[in-house]
């Protein structure tokens, strides 16, 4: 046991278990106890029993399916224990599984150690890791993230896994959807001079383009992306591949009209003008696609004031500039300080999750009718 691991509990477990278990930065808390009870020779029932008390199904083949159906949450003093049988600290559990922070500890009354599995998790989704990723660790059996949206691409092995199980656990390869895998480099990159606004503007702009699909899935090139995929054109699942490309377009029309400061009905009807013309493009019926981006208008009318204060936002941005199309320029980007409508409650505490992090109301795979 190292010198930095946590001292046993009086009843716990006093030294790790033989074989080392690395966790994986994002890993689930139940896919790592899997892991380290099959690195052990052990079912997870039985690695169970040396982190505390809780309830399992009774049920083997159930309990082997928990990593990749639901998370498991422990209290302060299982921490502990898992800490010591994986040979290593609380803190620096905590640093790499999710579902370890302080704010997912159970507050179980007894100092007893204790676990458990419902059957929901509490934030964010289990994706698989990266079958390529998975691999150059080493690592023989899937491992499962906490991922804020449902998928997650690689972009260093161009693979797309989700928790619906698209391609397999190993992810579905995107050499064939070069469009995509860009589109996710531009959320990337719309974020690090933004911030929070500028996921929250990515996250409008993929609400934005799922209501286009519901109402009108049989677009040409969404049906084709789906095909090369070799995925079914309509599926919900589908929509992060085959939307991304115009999500990432929209997203830089949406920063554009932020970055100018111009509000006033001729700037709205220049902004809409321009969208049409993308819309046009990409084949898009700009009579039913208006819609959101109306409502989207209506609900960034004006700027959120700074925190705390009921007054417009204030940029660093000249206000006299032309509303254009296509993302800021760099100079542009070091100078403006944006903070969205007041929609965006999350401005300045992100979820990562696009349904959430966007002002617009709808969900992906809410049926037409109720957008």
């Amino acid at each position: 046991m190292s010198e930095l691991a946590a001292p046993a509990w009086p009843f716990g477990p006093r030294q790790p278990l033989p074989v080392r278990v690395e966790p994986v930065p994002g890993e689930s808390t139940g896919s790592f106890v899997s892991r380290l009870a099959h690195g052990q020779g052990l079912g997870l029932e039985e690695l169970l029993e040396r982190v505390g008390f809780g309830q399992a199904s009774t049920d083997p083949v159930r309990v082997r399916a928990y990593p990749s159906t639901t998370e498991m949450y422990v209290n302060e003093r299982g921490l502990e224990y898992l800490a010591v049988l994986a040979d290593s600290t609380p803190r620096a559990l905590q640093e790499v599984l999710p579902s370890t922070a302080a704010a997912h500890l159970l507050t179980a009354e007894q100092e007893d150690a204790v676990w458990t599995w419902p059957w929901q998790v509490r934030e964010g989704h289990l994706v698989p890791l990266c079958g390529t990723c998975t691999a150059a660790r080493g690592v023989r059996e899937t491992v499962w993230m906490i991922s804020p949206d449902r998928w997650r691409v690689c972009l260093e092995h161009l693979r797309f896994t989700d928790s619906d199980g698209t391609g397999g656990e190993r992810g579905l390869s995107l050499k064939l959807l070069p469009e995509t895998v860009a589109a996710h480099q531009e959320r990337e990159a719309l974020s690090r001079p933004y911030g929070a606004a500028g996921e929250e503007l990515f996250a409008d702009a993929f609400q934005i383009t799922v209501h286009w699909w519901t109402h009108l899935p049989h677009t040409t090139r969404w049906v084709q992306r789906a095909r090369d995929a070799g995925l079914r054109a309509h599926a919900v699942p589908t929509a992060p591949l085959v939307l991304m490309p115009e999500a990432a377009a929209v997203a830089g029309h949406l920063a554009a009209f932020e970055v100018s400061g111009q509000r006033d009905s001729k700037a709205r009807a220049r902004w809409l003008e321009e969208l049409r013309d993308c819309m046009d493009r990409w084949g898009v019926d700009f009579t039913v696609g208006r819609w959101a981006l109306t409502d989207w208008l209506q609900r960034h009318s004006a700027p959120a004031g700074p925190p705390g204060t009921d007054k417009p936002a204030m940029t660093t941005a000249p206000q006299a500039r032309h509303v254009r199309s296509g993302p800021p320029s760099a100079e542009e980007l070091r100078q403006v300080r944006l903070r969205l409508s007041a929609g965006h409650e999350c401005a300045e505490q992100p979820t990562g999750v696009l349904g959430v992090a966007s002002c617009l109301p709808w969900q992906l795979g809410d049926p037409a009718c109720e957008m």
